[in-house]
């Protein structure tokens, strides 16, 4: 009986063993993760956001005008989420002072933006030419830069409402009667509000 109780123990293990390395065997592996597999393809970017604005203004470099009132357009190019730059161009013609001045400016340079759900705050700094026209003001044309910013709000997929604010830096004359050049720089502040579509 002994040697009986030791044959069925040793027959239970080895079977147990082999059910075991069958098991083992008979499974698929797994296969193995490629290490050449390509990355995820990055989230898709609005590469331009264009907008057209009423435009508020005010004439420092001329004498007894009111603030101007007129309208601008701007092209935001994206080249990433955070970082493109800006063309922008406007025209300010209305007027109730003593005299009518006019101003163009056209202004590009770099941008910064900064998304969050269906807002964007951005940031800019913009280079230039500014033009006075109506007036008798020497040079009517200067060099001028914009530094300012704004945020825009999206009301669809491609649709947004936008305000920005800046101050425009040109060396106009500040007399309109001044025949000689003048190199004072001169500050005028503009705000914006209007529609951007998203591309």
């Amino acid at each position: 009986m002994k040697h009986l109780a030791l044959v069925l123990v040793a027959v239970s293990f080895f079977s147990t063993a082999a059910l075991g390395q069958f098991s083992s065997s008979s499974t698929p592996d797994k296969p193995k993760a490629s290490a050449t597999a390509l990355p995820e393809a990055p989230a898709k970017v609005n590469h331009f956001d264009l907008s057209g604005s009423f435009a508020f203004s005010s004439a420092n470099q001329v004498k007894s005008s009111s603030s101007l009132i007129g309208g601008a357009v701007a092209l935001d190019l994206k080249l990433k989420p955070w970082f493109g730059g800006t063309v922008d161009g406007g025209y300010y013609g209305m007027s109730h002072g003593l005299v009518h001045p006019t101003m163009y400016t056209m202004l590009a340079g770099p941008a910064f933006f900064l998304n969050q759900d269906r807002y964007e705050v951005f940031v800019h700094a913009l280079f230039g030419l500014a033009h006075t026209g109506n007036v008798s003001a020497t040079p009517n044309l200067a060099y001028a830069y914009a530094i300012g910013g704004g945020m825009q709000y999206d009301l669809t997929k491609r649709i947004a409402i936008r305000a920005s604010g800046d101050g425009i830096f040109s060396a106009f004359a500040l007399d309109p009667n001044n025949l000689g050049y003048s190199q004072n720089m001169r500050v005028n502040p503009r705000a914006t509000v209007g529609v951007a579509w998203h591309f």
